[in-house]
């Protein structure tokens, strides 16, 4: 199948291109003229550099009756919501009109489970949950969605969203290499005890997930989430000391403290820069965050890899 993926150059875009190539499709990554492909040309997959602020040069890259696939965003967790608008709402609608000019047959649109915010219960949720998002990065996500919906109805493109939960895996540039920092150091950090429960994905099945959605029926736009397992910061700390073969320190930080910190981060360092703590991080790491993907698996996709295959395999051991 052709598809064209916009936004292969990053984390989990790569392991999309990584699995379209393993499945067989025709894959066409547009990239910006400024970005690293050296993993993508390790790839049987076709690497086009375009200027991604001209919208009919984009459509020329997009088959029609083709598939695409957009993985481009901005994960900076400190910039204001003008900036990440540039990205997140402005771009993704401008790559969508693209597809539609092009003929294109399906838009799948990567999105995130923060859409949904802190305000959560404890037990799993499904994409019926109702968004609450706060902090920006969540609320900008829900304005991406929200410009599809209202770009998608008489377009002639079949939309589908995906969300995952959180993600590990390799080439993770955020999570995975800040808790390899301090675990180096012989330290596991955690907020308000770590024992809380969230549902995580390893990257490589958010790529097969994109694959299946290729060709999963729909009738109108549709919302799928993937959430492969559910563990703990303990248990994530419990599978590292294992893996590298060094016991750490378990140092507990009480989320009030942490929130604290968090805020002033954010008030002394500008946008753009990227705080070490975030009151949006400290959420994500101090609160219940599972998920329920049964809509996803009765189409007949299953998550293939657990937590310790995850770490095995980003860490290569």
């Amino acid at each position: 199948m052709k598809t064209v993926v916009f936004g292969a150059t990053g984390y989990l875009g790569s392991h999309v291109a990584e699995q379209l190539a393993q499945a067989g499709h025709e894959a066409v990554c547009v990239v910006r003229d400024t970005s690293d492909t050296a993993f993508l040309d390790t790839l049987p997959v076709a690497v086009v550099r375009e200027n991604f602020d001209d919208q009919r040069a984009l459509s020329s890259h997009i088959p029609a009756g083709a598939a695409v696939i957009n993985c481009v965003a901005d994960t900076r967790m400190h910039v204001s919501d003008d900036a990440r608008r540039v990205v997140e709402t402005d771009l993704t609608s401008r790559l969508f009109c693209a597809a539609q000019d092009a003929g294109a047959r399906r838009f799948i649109q990567l999105s995130t489970v923060m859409i949904y915010g802190f305000d959560r219960p404890a037990t799993a949720i499904d994409e019926t949950y109702p968004v609450k998002p706060y902090y920006s990065y969540s609320r900008i996500a829900r304005e991406r969605e929200d410009a599809l919906f209202n770009l998608q109805p008489d377009s002639g493109v079949e939309l589908v969203i995906l969300r995952p939960s959180n993600t590990l895996g390799k080439r993770d540039t955020s999570a995975l290499p800040a808790l390899l920092a301090g675990h180096e150091k012989g330290n596991f950090a955690v907020i308000g005890g770590g024992d809380w429960h969230y549902s995580c994905t390893d990257a490589r099945d958010v790529g097969r997930a994109m694959v299946h959605l290729l060709a999963v029926p729909v009738s109108g736009p549709e919302i799928f989430l993937v959430a492969a397992y559910d563990t703990t910061w303990l248990a994530v700390k419990e599978a590292l000391d294992t893996l590298l073969g060094r016991k750490t320190k378990l140092l507990n930080i009480p989320k009030g403290f942490a929130m604290a910190l968090g805020w002033l981060m954010e008030k002394l360092y500008p946008y753009g820069k990227n705080p070490p703590l975030t009151r949006f991080s400290v959420e994500v790491l101090s609160t219940h965050t599972l998920f329920d993907d049964s809509k996803l698996r009765a189409t007949g996709f299953e998550p293939r890899y657990s937590l310790e295959e995850t770490l095995s395999d980003a860490l290569d051991k």
